[in-house]
């Protein structure tokens, strides 16, 4: 049995924290720019500046890890993330404490590699690409043409000195592989060698994406922001519903009619329980009152199982589950926006701590992805984002947009500093918008403004990506939505009041979709994104811009509803086959120009009247 000495292992790590000038030495192996193939893209990898990874020598006990471990988190550079995907793989993923020096954080880590717990020989990389961490491991995804034989496969195999970790027996010819006694950058090598071989469609790392922590949340209120204006004939008796300004904003908070239109499309469908929205996130509370009657085949691609249940600290899908379809018109909570579509909880990452950041990998994704497609989604909502691009993921996305599902991404949030600071471009795989039929969200505000760090909304923390990839807009502040149940999740009980970023902007457009195809159910999902993009409030700019895209949401026009921006709706909003748009958002100077022309029509006929009263008084 290995003992452990953690006196002495704490004092070579003070002393490597004292040391910084060894790193230059020492790791100068990793300043050396990796890089892999995507689609004929090279792809260059940074080392990360907040992470760092250790690969335990085989046969260490669970109690041997965990005091391994504990001596890290005593010392002053570094803390373990606990990550179950990486400890499976005998990894240990070490982040950068606040206030540590990176330089320094990565010799103390790399002076830990002598330990006699740690395997010797090259370091696990960690990668910082697109706003995320993702950690390299001799794990690689396979796709080998459909051609291909399996006799070739096992040469290929075979003359690379792989073993195959994984047969996806769901695609044909697909693999998980990694080099027999291979780093994990030897092996990338190997892999970017391999990349143009005749049998091969793609090969690339299967990535452990860390993605940060979702977006802020700051207290969980339930107080209304306003009181109820009179609504269309369909208005939910949810007792959260008139502080849902994204549905209805009567003007409470921000300006009157910023939001979808809501309550005028329920007028025209409720939406259709034979259409599915898959929320593909970190889980769903299925016990939740305003969801468990909606809930069907979850799923959790994590541990491919149907036990999708979220940490109880996980409330990010549970939050946007209802953004898209919670039970309506229940008297509970909130109402949703895709009244009566069903949801799908597919698990894709999670988080292991309250302050803990989401941790997943490529194949989870696309199994995820896949998954949902095959259960039957026809909406694949997504709010997540960021990082490199993928093969794999790609190649699921092309698959659920074959099979006739809408794929919606958020474009993704900004911070108001550091290396993520606004304005930001779309991150992937919303960027993929203009070579795939994918629907990219950016959030709007209660004035119709595009959320910035100074928009008016308060939210001063965050700003939505922008970018040509934006399709469209959609609320993204201040949302009131479902949390999970009890004291878990954001909030002290089931809701909460302030849910926000592009993952709640997301779920809107994902509601409308699915209320869209609820009408008509044999569309594309191109036509159903062009319907949604046609059919938008213009915001910003006449026309396309890279903030808002076509402009913001307008489920009930989408619907073919007579709802004009800027103008109350009747009591009921009358449906006319076709979308109509009399007016876009400059409707106040419009409606001055339109009484300015009448009054000088009747200024001019009250002067050909008088003229011809006068020549009648005359004769």
């Amino acid at each position: 049995m290995l003992k452990l000495k953690n006196t002495p292992i704490v004092l070579i790590l003070f002393l490597s924290f004292c040391c910084t000038g060894f790193f230059e030495i020492t790791y100068g192996q990793e300043t050396q720019t990796d890089y892999y193939m995507v689609d004929g893209q090279k792809i260059d990898l940074q080392i990360s500046s907040k992470y760092s990874a250790i690969k335990l020598k085989e046969g260490m006990s669970a109690t041997e890890i965990r005091s391994f471990s504990a001596s890290i988190d005593t010392t002053e550079f570094g803390k373990i993330e606990t990550s179950p995907i990486l400890e499976n793989l005998g990894i240990l993923l070490v982040r950068i404490k606040e206030g540590a020096v990176p330089s320094t954080f990565r010799t103390a880590v790399e002076n830990l590699r002598g330990s006699s717990e740690v395997e010797p020989g090259d370091p696990v990389p960690v990668y910082e690409v697109g706003g995320i961490d993702q950690v390299l491991v001799n794990e690689f995804i396979v796709q080998f043409k459909s051609d291909v034989s399996e006799a070739n496969i096992q040469q290929f195999i075979q003359n690379t000195n792989a073993e195959v970790v994984q047969k996806n027996e769901k695609i044909n010819n697909r693999y998980t592989i990694k080099f027999t006694g291979k780093s994990p950058r030897e092996a990338l090598t190997i892999c970017n060698e391999n990349y143009q071989n005749p049998l091969i469609d793609f090969l690339e790392p299967n990535f452990i994406r860390i993605y940060p922590q979702r977006p802020r949340i700051e207290g969980d209120g339930m107080g209304a922001r306003g009181a109820s204006a009179p609504s269309p004939s369909a208005t939910p008796n949810d007792p959260l519903y008139p502080n849902q300004w994204g549905l209805n904003n009567t003007g409470a908070t921000g300006v009157s009619d910023a939001d979808i239109d809501a309550p005028e499309a329920w007028d025209i469908t409720k939406g259709s329980n034979t259409i599915i929205i898959a929320i593909i996130d970190e889980g769903v509370d299925t016990d939740h009152p305003d969801l468990s009657s909606k809930i069907v085949t979850p799923y959790d691609a994590i541990d491919g199982d149907n036990n999708q249940e979220p940490n109880s600290w996980d409330g990010h899908g549970t939050a946007c589950a209802g953004i898209a379809a919670a039970l309506t018109h229940n008297s509970e909570g909130v109402s949703g926006v895709g009244w009566e579509v069903k949801i799908m909880p597919i698990r894709i990452a999670h988080s292991n701590s309250p302050d803990g950041d989401w941790i997943t990998s490529n194949l989870i994704i696309e199994d995820g992805i896949r998954t949902a497609v095959d259960r039957g989604a026809k909406i694949l909502s997504n709010s997540w984002g960021g990082g490199s691009p993928s093969s794999a993921i790609n190649s699921a996305i092309d698959y659920a947009i074959t099979n006739d599902c809408v794929v919606v991404f958020a474009a993704g949030n900004c911070r108001v500093s550091g290396s993520n600071a606004c304005p930001q471009p779309v991150i992937y795989p919303a960027n993929l918008s203009l070579s795939k039929v994918i629907i990219a969200v950016s959030a709007t505000n209660e004035w119709d403004q595009f959320k910035t760090p100074t928009s008016s909304d308060g939210e001063n923390w965050w700003g939505s990506h922008n970018g040509p990839e934006v399709t469209l807009s959609a609320p993204g502040v201040h949302v009131y939505t479902t949390d999970i149940s009890g004291s878990g999740g954001y909030s002290s009980n089931n809701y909460v009041s302030n849910f926000n970023g592009t993952s709640s902007a997301t779920p809107f457009v994902a509601g409308a979709a699915a209320l869209v195809l609820s009408q008509n159910n044999t569309w594309s999902p191109n036509q159903v994104r062009t319907q949604l993009q046609n059919t938008a409030d213009d915001l910003g700019p006449p026309g396309f811009d890279n903030k808002f895209g076509y402009g913001r949401l307008n489920v009930c026009v989408a619907l073919g509803g007579s709802c004009v921006y800027g103008v109350a709706p009747p009591a009921s909003c009358a449906t006319i086959g076709f979308p109509i748009k009399l007016f876009d958002t400059n409707f106040t100077q419009t409606l001055v120009n339109t009484v300015l022309l009448f009054s000088t029509v009747l200024v001019f006929l009250l002067i050909l009247i008088l003229q011809t009263m006068k020549r009648i008084i005359k004769v």
